[in-house]
């Protein structure tokens, strides 16, 4: 081989290198079957009207007090982790115990606390019932809709599995979009993210073959899709017990 074609095939290999990793997102690129919306439409109108308008669920909370590191308490008991910046710190800062909130969860937001004096939103970056287990509202949202049929059931399942996907693509664009993670750990987080979703894609559909074998009734088509649910919500919160972390990667290290 010349010279000339060596040099050249090293400036190929070099650049296949320097190409960016493709990200792959846990919302498929390409529509599914979604017969099922019409369904979860009319279970959504059958509810009672929400305090927040715009909102697939939304819930009046107290305000109790804030605790470090990130640890915002409600009356009840559960524990959010806020996004801010700033001096939207004072806004939090300036809540006197029993101020009351909206707990809010939509499409466009995600997660978040609104303050509907000032108008403020912060973003709820994770959630804890008191003792620990992981909360979320879009949890409130599916109980919400009281899916009792098997139909309504499998419609909800599918929901739910939309749903958790948004979330994780949201925290995915949230970590690429950081201005100082390394190079290298950005590698790492789109290889990661793509295993992810072949986890539950692969762990899914073989968990959801399995309940279909065993179980021959109409039990088959809720439990097996929830199970496929429950995958993504449980890739979901392993990214969220790293919210309060992953800000790091947007701070200068030389600052």
């Amino acid at each position: 081989m010349s010279p000339r074609w060596m040099i050249a095939g090293l400036l190929m290999v070099s650049l296949r290198a320097a190409e960016p990793a493709k990200v792959v997102w846990a919302t498929p690129a390409k529509p599914e079957w979604d017969g099922w919306k019409e369904d979860v439409v009319k279970m959504r109108a059958a509810r009672k009207p929400q305090p927040e308008a715009g909102c697939l669920h939304s819930e009046s909370v107290i305000w109790d007090s804030y605790h470090d590191v990130n640890q915002s308490h409600l009356a009840d008991g559960r524990i959010l982790s806020l996004e801010w910046k700033g001096k939207e710190w004072d806004t939090i800062d300036g809540w006197k115990k029993g101020h009351k909130l909206l707990l809010c969860y939509d499409e466009k937001h995600g997660a978040s606390l609104l303050d509907p004096e000032s108008k403020q939103r912060f973003l709820v970056s994770g959630a804890w019932k008191k003792g620990g287990g992981f909360i979320h509202p879009i949890d409130d949202y599916l109980e919400s809709l009281h899916a009792l049929s098997t139909y309504d059931m499998m419609s909800a399942s599918y929901e739910a599995q939309r749903l958790w996907r948004l979330e994780i693509d949201r925290v995915v664009k949230r970590v690429l979009a950081m201005k100082h993670i390394p190079p290298e750990r950005r590698d790492q987080f789109i290889a990661l993210s793509e295993a992810r979703v072949r986890y539950c894609e692969l762990q899914g559909s073989f968990g959801g073959a399995a309940i279909h074998a065993d179980i021959t009734g109409t039990a088959a088509g809720p439990l097996g899709l929830s199970y496929v649910a429950d995958i993504y919500r449980d890739a979901y919160r392993h990214l969220a017990e790293l919210a309060d972390h992953l800000p790091a990667f947007d701070r200068d290290p030389g600052k």
